[in-house]
């Protein structure tokens, strides 16, 4: 009986083998049958394309335009194909380049994309070719349109999606182009416009999204990015900074360390699209979101947010804010998670706030001593201020300790190179105190 349980535990064995191998091998003959019906259909539209008027090439919104459809599918032995075309025009360097050459779009490009759904890798292909115009080139109405993209750091990033849409040219333009390796686009023959009607949208997966907007008063404020126009006979050319997205991880608690959920709240930051129109300007941001609640952990997790600074408020019927771990407002670096503690006060119990600042002026002392006590001298707690100069009463002990309402405490504040300042407060609710130290 042994002898054959071991009979049979190596004969399963390699029956596995040979069934993994089996079935990789017809994983990749499916591959290779796909590749080969995809390649086909790739060929017949690249055919389709040359055979086509010269002046006719060209993609629905595209640069140049025309009557092919950017994408569509096509379904062969039960397989859906997603077929995209790509018609641009290229200023070839033979003749010099714009503005030297003043007719850059000297032939054209048409690349054509066939992908299928597939669990395994590589399940796109792409050919491309080129076809030249008919009769000597001659001058038209068009300028040229060039879109760079970098990070903060000023490298580019390639493979950006470029949406240009511009609805006042005819044909109208709606095209997605991507970057190429020096974070590029170049479109010669854009048509011309005496406004600023291109708009253009910039994403790309892991990097926070950037767009122009329409002047102001079509926006309600004035924007830095405004949509583009092109002039003839010029090249129009314009930067996009974007960098890697962060998060931030906001989780709110009461004195106790009692995680609050549905606690509701603002955040205001991120990049700054624009000012408002006002005497004064003041920074309009990208971000700007006053109904954000936390969860039924007290936690509230960010989507992908851009970098730069974020102002936090929230206002309460039950409760006020005490204080948070970062200085509102925070900064949040570019691909970065970045996490704040959110300490809020319950206003049915007695709770003392110090606030502790340099005399004379609006600077938070950050790692002073704020001894309690009560009239008779005797210790109730003692801690040191945060990052905003508050330190707050009672913290977290066992046994927890709790304010007698109605009486009053002692309440001493040191702080090295400081002079030792001291005040009173009843114990009534939130109390708040605000203490200046004046240097020694």
């Amino acid at each position: 009986m042994v002898e054959a349980l071991v009979g049979i535990f190596l004969l399963a064995v390699l029956s596995l083998g040979i069934y993994a191998s089996y079935s990789f091998g017809l994983k990749i003959s499916i591959q290779n049958r796909l590749r080969t019906t995809a390649t086909a259909i790739a060929e017949r539209k690249i055919e389709t394309i040359r055979a086509m008027n010269y002046v006719d090439m060209g993609v629905e919104g595209g640069v140049p335009g025309g009557n092919l459809l950017a994408t569509e599918t096509e379904i062969d032995n039960g397989t859906t194909y997603t077929i995209k075309t790509s018609i641009r025009y290229i200023d070839d360097p033979l003749d010099n380049v714009f503005p030297q050459d003043i007719v850059p779009t000297d032939y054209k490009q048409i690349e054509v994309r066939v992908s299928w759904p597939t669990n395994m890798e590589n399940s796109i292909i792409k050919l491309d070719t080129y076809a030249s115009p008919p009769r000597v080139e001659s001058a038209v109405g068009m300028g040229v349109l060039m879109i760079n993209t970098v990070d903060g750091s000023g490298n580019p990033i390639e493979g950006c999606q470029v949406h240009l849409v511009n609805n006042s040219v005819n044909p109208k333009i709606d095209l997605t182009e991507e970057t190429d390796s020096n974070g590029s686009l170049l479109l010669p023959g854009a048509p011309t416009t005496t406004t600023n009607s291109y708009e253009v949208t910039i994403s790309k997966n892991g990097y926070e999204t950037v767009q122009t907007y329409p002047p102001y008063p079509v926006s309600s404020f004035n924007p830095i990015d405004t949509h583009i126009s092109v002039s003839s006979g010029a090249i129009t050319s314009k930067v996009f900074v974007i960098d890697l997205t962060s998060h931030q991880n906001l989780h709110f608690s009461d004195i106790h360390g009692t995680s609050l959920p549905n606690m509701n709240f603002s955040l205001v930051g991120g990049r700054v699209i624009g000012t408002t129109v006002a005497a004064a300007p003041e920074p309009v941001y990208s971000y700007n979101q006053s109904s954000l609640n936390s969860d039924s952990n007290g936690m509230w997790n960010s989507p992908a947010l851009g970098k730069g600074p974020y102002a936090f408020s929230i206002t309460n019927a039950s409760y006020e804010l005490i204080t948070t771990s970062l200085v509102s407002p925070w900064s949040l670096a570019a691909n970065t998670t970045l996490p704040v503690e959110i300490v809020m006060g319950n206003k049915t119990e007695n709770i003392l706030v110090i606030t502790v600042k340099e005399s004379g002026g609006n600077v938070p002392v950050v790692g002073a001593t704020v001894k309690v006590s009560d009239v008779t001298g005797i210790p109730f707690q003692e801690t040191i201020t945060d990052a905003n100069g508050i330190a707050y009463f009672p913290k977290v002990e066992d046994p927890p300790k709790s304010f007698i309402g109605g009486q009053n405490y002692n309440i001493e504040v040191t702080s090295t190179g400081y002079i030792t300042a001291t005040t009173t407060a009843t114990a009534s609710g939130i109390v708040r105190r605000t203490i200046d130290l004046t240097k020694q």
